[in-house]
């Protein structure tokens, strides 16, 4: 019933949007191919690494009752092709000016295969000299599985330096209710170059890298990623 509950909500923030003013928003698609992905298909082996291809589809907008971004992958390779979406509304309960310029309830569905995750919390964006943007988010995370919620802290950041761009997020994962789930963090920043001025495009082309840590993943004991790939970007 929760879950019910909590996709009813996040319905209603979505259409939100259709009510509201949009100051802004930014549509692109991207390309991101690596091997060294960890993947929990072989216990007797978890060191084993795994190739991927993804093509993203990704919107971010800003609305006068707060934001909207989401995201679809579609992951290819090491024989298996799945799908995963995130869905991120935010409603901005109040705004003030300092270091602190607001505060928002925040929640994201995640959903890829037979699992819908529901994250329901509160956070702040941040104004810090030299970064486009800020934020720190905490959650409660009610996760598919029997004893598998848990609590998570969300950072994600933006920075840019003329056509070079460093963004990306990190989550923190802890106090499971599964005694056998470990805490985990995935740090996953991306380092990007916008070629469009080179190549005469009047969207940006961004060509760059991301790597992936993600300890203990899916909070499994030993289970580490580290992966660095490929990255290519069009703005739409």
């Amino acid at each position: 019933m929760k879950k019910i509950l909590l996709t009813l909500l996040g319905a209603t923030a979505l259409s939100m949007s259709a009510q509201a003013e949009q100051f802004w928003s930014d549509n692109s698609i991207s390309l991101l191919t690596g091997s060294m992905y960890a993947e929990p298909n072989d216990f007797s082996d978890l060191d084993k690494e795994y190739s991927y291809s993804t093509v993203t589809l990704e919107h971010v907008s800003g609305h006068s009752w707060g934001g909207l971004f989401y995201f679809v992958d579609h992951h290819s390779g090491s024989d298996n092709t799945s799908s995963y979406i995130e869905i991120s509304p935010k409603y901005t309960l109040m705004k003030m000016e300092g270091m602190v310029s607001a505060v928002n309830l925040e929640y994201t569905m995640e959903t890829g295969g037979s699992t819908d995750n529901h994250l329901l919390g509160a956070g702040i964006d941040l104004k810090l000299s030299g970064m486009d943007y800020l934020g720190v988010i905490f959650y409660r995370a009610m996760n598919d599985g029997e004893d598998m919620d848990d609590n998570q802290i969300t950072v994600i950041y933006g920075y840019s330096n003329g056509d070079l761009t460093v963004d990306g997020f990190m989550d923190y994962s802890f106090a499971s209710d599964n005694d056998n789930s470990e805490d985990n963090m995935h740090l996953n920043p991306q380092i990007t170059y916008n070629l469009a001025p080179m190549l005469g495009f009047k969207n940006k082309f961004k060509v760059g890298i991301e790597y992936s840590y993600w300890g203990a993943k899916y909070g499994i004991d030993g289970l580490d990623q580290n992966a660095i790939s490929l990255l290519l970007k069009a703005h739409l």
